[in-house]
């Protein structure tokens, strides 16, 4: 009996430092959100930036797919045509007034400022969150992705 229980022990003791070292050694790719005031991080692969256009007072949608060490703006959605506007990608659909635009282009890092005026908001899956006001206005938003081990990824916490 006292054999088993010493086996038992050893078994599970070995188990712990298995998964220790997992924790400690894995790396992941996260999504890293930082300001002046806080950092965070977006685990979701794909998220999406949306904001109010300064000249047209229309909502923009653009829509981003993380990689290891960048990101893809696959496509916008924009209402109307007009400052600032890019005229020369394909047009996806057209639908209830929205314009999806194909771009399929390689990004390394997001500077991003935000406002009251501008309303930037971040989307991940079926979450919306305001960021514009959680900061003051005309805040730096950098959004990058970062290789990070497994276990540093839990102190920042999901942004959304």
């Amino acid at each position: 009996m006292k054999h088993y229980k010493s086996a038992v022990f050893t078994a599970l003791f070995s188990l712990c430092l298995i998964v220790t070292w997992i924790i400690l050694t894995r790396s992941t790719v996260i999504t890293e959100v930082r300001t002046t005031l806080f950092t965070c991080t977006i685990s979701s692969q794909d998220f999406s930036l949306q904001w109010k256009h300064s000249v047209e007072k229309t909502q923009w949608v653009e829509y981003y797919q993380r990689h290891q060490d960048h990101f893809i703006l696959q496509y916008t959605d924009v209402i109307s045509f007009g400052a600032g506007t890019p005229s020369d990608y394909p047009i996806i659909f057209q639908k209830n007034g929205v314009i999806r635009m194909q771009v399929d282009q390689k990004i390394s890092d997001i500077r991003w400022t935000v406002s009251k005026n501008m309303q930037g908001t971040i989307l991940v899956k079926n979450k919306i969150w305001p960021i514009y006001q959680h900061l003051p206005t005309y805040s730096i938003i950098e959004i990058s992705p970062q290789l990070y081990p497994l276990w540093k990824t839990w102190q920042f916490g999901e942004c959304v």
